[in-house]
């Protein structure tokens, strides 16, 4: 055997024995790397809800219906009618010798703050009223102003008479009407020049009475003035 052949079949005796080393080797497995997939971690608790800063709306009120004997609130329409608007002129009708009490609001509880003379002719100006009386703003004798300040008087302690501008009839009666309304109708007729007592008031309108009548008295069928009968 030649030395090339020698060297053939040694070569081919190491590659043999390299090739069944490879393969009988084991791939080395690749390092068990924790960091490259993260172990599945158990979720946290959810905290308990913590309370907000917002202040809990409180529960609405019960209404009447829902509340037992609860008394109903009053209508608006009652209320704005508690106290009515007014623009008209009276005299004093109070034969008290002590006067005629102003008072510092609608009633008799409350307390006197003037007192106009009931010995002389005195009108007072009507700018409200409210159950049965009357606010008044200005008040006046035939010498000098007679109120300080507006107070409350009482209805009936203040009196109109009646008068007529009937041109067709001068002694034509006074009408008075059920509403303040010259639509409405009359309920009833006063003779001319009759002092009737204050009821009530609604605009230049006055509700008055008679001794067995009651109704409302236009303007033009009334007389302030004390010492006067007015036309």
């Amino acid at each position: 055997m030649s030395l090339n052949q020698l060297v053939r079949y040694g070569a081919i005796a190491g590659l043999l024995l390299a090739s069944s080393a490879c393969q009988s080797s084991p791939e080395s497995a690749p390092p068990n790397d924790t960091s490259a997939v993260p172990a599945e971690t158990a979720p946290a608790p959810e905290p308990d809800e913590a309370p907000t800063d917002e202040a809990t709306e409180p529960a609405p009120e019960p209404t009447a219906a829902e509340t037992p004997n609860a008394a109903p609130s009053p209508a608006p329409a009652e209320t704005a009618a508690a106290e009515m608007s007014c623009s008209a002129t009276a005299f004093v009708a109070d034969t008290d010798p002590a006067g005629l009490n102003v008072r510092s609001g609608p009633g008799s509880d409350f307390a006197i703050q003037d007192t106009l003379p009931t010995n002389e002719a005195v009108e007072v100006s009507i700018v409200g009223a409210t159950n049965g009386w009357f606010l008044v703003n200005e008040a006046w004798s035939a010498d000098q102003a007679e109120l300080e300040k507006p107070g409350w008087i009482y209805a009936p302690l203040l009196g109109v008479t009646t008068t007529s501008l009937d041109i067709n009839d001068p002694e034509a009666p006074a009408s008075l009407y059920e509403a303040p309304d010259g639509f409405s109708a009359v309920k009833a007729t006063v003779p001319k020049f009759s002092e009737v007592t204050l009821v009530d008031c609604a605009g230049d309108w006055l509700q008055v009475q008679t001794s067995d009548k009651t109704g409302w008295l236009a303007i033009g069928d009334q007389c302030s003035d004390p010492t006067s009968t007015c036309p």
